[in-house]
């Protein structure tokens, strides 16, 4: 018996331990210590049975993907307009250089009260030069030329009940004040005649704090042409206003809250 255990002791290892029944001498017992059955390496990294498996993290959760309104919202913002809840708010984007434009280049926005938007094409910027004599463009360094200005940019305030247009064919308007009520807004001027509003025409323009008055928000006529009685006039119609398409100002007018609506007004470079 104890030759058989010395010739089989790797087969006899399970037999020990399940019958238990074998007598090993002492030196086999010692040779046995701490042997570990081969099935155990294999079974180690198996769950016992019936064990509750770990879950796997859960996967974050995915953002809602913002929204065009919460996307211009956040522009504006960043640029320090504050829109209050239930209350209208018009940010005209003004792109392109700054210089007289006879396109609409620009953007309105129309932040409505109900929380929609509105999208406008639009101008900020003078599209026709001023005329010698004219009595609405100053000459503000004395040179005897006429200064075409713009309304820098800024957050001011438009209020209605105004009339603008050709005679017989007036339509509602909206008058732009600083947000203290004067009707004059910080602006850029023309001084050498081109056209545009360069670079040092402006900082000298902010040193002498020019201004510029009767700003209004009116129509212009449409990129093709607007016949009003015999004659069609064409493309944006100011010398400093800002203008929305003849076709547009219904939509502009009701988008505002009415032709009497007061509301925030903010010029934005884009």
């Amino acid at each position: 018996m104890r030759l058989r255990l010395r010739y089989g002791v790797g087969l006899c290892v399970v037999g020990l331990v399940a019958c238990g029944g074998a007598d090993a001498s002492p030196e086999e017992e010692r040779a046995l210590e701490g042997t570990t059955p081969a099935f155990e390496s294999a079974e180690a990294d198996r769950p016992a049975t019936g064990a509750t498996p770990v879950a796997a993290p859960a996967p974050a959760p995915i953002a809602a993907p913002e929204t065009d309104i919460e996307k211009e919202k956040a522009w504006a913002e960043a640029r320090g307009v504050t829109f209050e809840p239930g209350k209208v708010t018009v940010v005209a984007k003004r792109r392109g250089a700054d210089a007289r434009s006879e396109q609409y280049d620009d953007e309105i926005l129309v932040f409505r009260a109900d929380g929609a938007l509105e999208r406008f094409v639009a101008t900020t910027k003078p599209a026709q030069m001023p005329t010698p004599g004219s009595s609405v463009v100053p000459d503000v360094n004395g040179d005897g030329r006429k200064d075409l200005g713009v309304a820098r940019p800024g957050i001011y305030v438009a209020k209605g009940n105004e009339w603008f247009g050709l005679e017989g064919y007036e339509r509602r308007a909206f008058r732009i004040q600083t947000k203290d009520g004067s009707g004059y807004l910080p602006a850029w001027r023309d001084t050498s005649g081109d056209g545009v509003f360069s670079a040092k025409e402006k900082q000298e323009a902010e040193s002498k704090n020019y201004r510029i008055s009767g700003v209004l928000i009116h129509y212009g006529f449409a990129p093709g042409g607007t016949t009003l009685g015999k004659a069609t006039y064409v493309g944006p119609w100011s010398v400093g206003c800002q203008n929305v398409p003849y076709g547009d100002l219904d939509r502009f007018v009701a988008a505002v809250g009415g032709a009497a609506a007061t509301f925030t007004y903010a010029i934005l470079q884009d």
